[in-house]
């Protein structure tokens, strides 16, 4: 209304006379409200330059965190106080809750501890999740101030089914794919550092699928870092390592924080120290057989010690074969571990049009899907899908089955009632697989998925009845 007063009194206005001073439109002029006298005003932006003076102070003072620990550092938490006395945070309601430490849901805004660590570094604490989400995380030579600033690791993350350490970004890109980008020029084992490929900026990530965080069940961390090589050991087993060829550390580079996403976290008993004054022994892994032949018929009536079930319900021995059916990506692994380079055989049969029969092969042996299923799934190792999407496509793929380096064929391939014979034959990063006595479709690798985390062979599936028999593995001949 005062607006469209003022363009009728322009309306009356002399020709002569001289422009009037130019109003912004009624919708984008600010009016001060009422209600509010200057001085209401002034205790308000007071009140809030009070409340953000923490975030404020270390905006300004980026890159010198303040120092109120020192190490060697030991903390139980006993003493609410810690939080604000030790620790700094720039959000999130972090607080002592019954001898406790609790995260609860702090939207990735870490606990800062206020000490500097040195390069060389050892970190124990007890932690568990109440939580179904896991979320886990940690940081390691952050700056003290902003999140993935350091090293993020992260147990239970991406719906509890991944745990990683990232270099600056838990959503990198994986070392393993900078690895086959290297590799493309033709050239194998390539040195990243020297060829460029992995600088000072680069931020990158190791990852391990499966193994999802149990709620309320408290694990024990142990991070250590000599040198370049940082280690991450959960309940005294290795989880995962990253070397980096250019470590962060030094001035800005050299915080630990603890912190967390949606899920309710509980820390307890916190060590920090060098490595050599918290000496640390690595939990002796159970005893393997070595990689040989293997051979299964079905012909009993339970599957036995020597297979892996992660989704139990979802497999059994009917007539001498193994039946999957609502498998959801949950392997039934092989615990004996297989040949590099080996022939994979098998018999696989549906009554189902759709098709679909699934096996993970070079996989370690133990990761599963946890996470919703409508998202996709990303395999250990090669996952050869026979009639897949509705019996429309066949493919190799590495890892990740919706990827563009697949080795795919398109077509209905699976006729409902026949038994189909599968041999997958591995010779370094070639694999070829035959159908039915047939070639069929051939996958080559630059980098290829080997190693203690890639040599387990498993029979998988979505929700499609699939029955299995016949299993041969056997070495490649020399």
């Amino acid at each position: 209304m005062m607006g469209q007063a003022r363009r009728q009194e322009k309306q009356h206005e002399s020709p002569t006379e001289s422009a009037p001073r130019q109003e912004p439109p009624a919708s984008t002029a600010w009016v001060k409200p009422t209600g509010l006298t200057r001085k209401g005003w002034a205790v308000l932006v007071g009140l809030i330059l009070v409340i953000q003076f923490p975030l404020i102070h270390y905006a300004l003072l980026r890159g010198q965190a303040e120092v109120t620990a020192k190490l060697p550092y030991t903390q139980d938490f006993s003493d609410p106080g810690v939080v604000e006395r030790d620790f700094f945070s720039a959000g999130g309601y972090w607080r002592v809750l019954q001898g406790e430490l609790l995260a609860p849901g702090v939207k990735n805004n870490p606990l800062w501890l206020q000490a500097p660590l040195p390069d060389d570094v050892a970190v124990e604490f007890d932690v568990r999740s109440e939580l179904p989400a896991g979320d886990i995380r940690v940081e390691l030579f952050g700056n003290g101030v902003d999140p993935a600033s350091g090293y993020v690791l992260v147990q239970g993350g991406w719906n509890n089914s991944m745990s990683v350490i990232g270099r600056r970004d838990m959503n990198a890109p994986s070392l393993d794919a900078l690895r086959r980008r290297a590799a493309r020029g033709g050239k194998e084992n390539v040195d990243l550092k020297a060829s460029g490929f992995f600088k000072e900026n680069t931020k990158v990530r190791v990852e391990l699928r499966g193994q999802p965080v149990q709620v309320g069940r408290t694990y024990h961390w142990r991070i250590e870092r000599r040198g370049s090589l940082l280690r991450w050991f959960v309940d005294g087993e290795l989880m995962l390592e990253l070397d980096d060829p250019f470590p962060l550390k030094g001035p800005g580079q050299d915080r630990l924080g603890l912190s967390g996403f949606e899920s309710q976290i509980f820390y307890d008993n916190l060590r920090v120290d060098t490595p050599d004054r918290m000496p640390f022994t690595a939990a002796p892994r159970a005893p393997t057989p070595p990689p040989g032949p293997y051979a299964d018929d079905f012909n009993r009536d339970t599957l036995g010690d020597a297979w892996n079930a992660t989704n139990p319900s979802a497999v059994k021995l009917v007539d001498g074969a193994l039946v999957v059916e609502l498998m959801h990506n949950r392997p039934v692994w092989l615990k004996q571990p297989i040949p590099t380079n080996a022939t994979i055989e098998f018999d696989a049969w549906t009554d189902n049009p759709e098709g679909d029969i699934k096996v993970e092969v070079w996989g370690d042996g133990r990761s599963f899907y946890a996470g919703d299923l409508r998202l996709q799934y990303t395999a250990t190792g090669y996952v050869i899908i026979f009639g897949g999407w509705r019996n429309t496509q066949s493919a190799i793929a590495r890892q990740n089955e919706h990827a563009n380096d697949r080795a795919v064929r398109d077509g209905a391939a699976v006729v409902p009632g026949k038994r189909h014979h599968i041999k997958i034959t591995r010779n370094g990063g070639t694999l070829a697989w035959e159908l039915d006595g047939q070639p069929y479709l051939t996958l080559k690798d630059p980098v290829p998925l080997e190693g203690p985390r890639n040599q387990y062979f498993g029979f998988s599936g979505w929700k499609n009845r699939v029955h299995f028999d016949n299993l041969k593995i056997q070495p490649l001949g020399p």
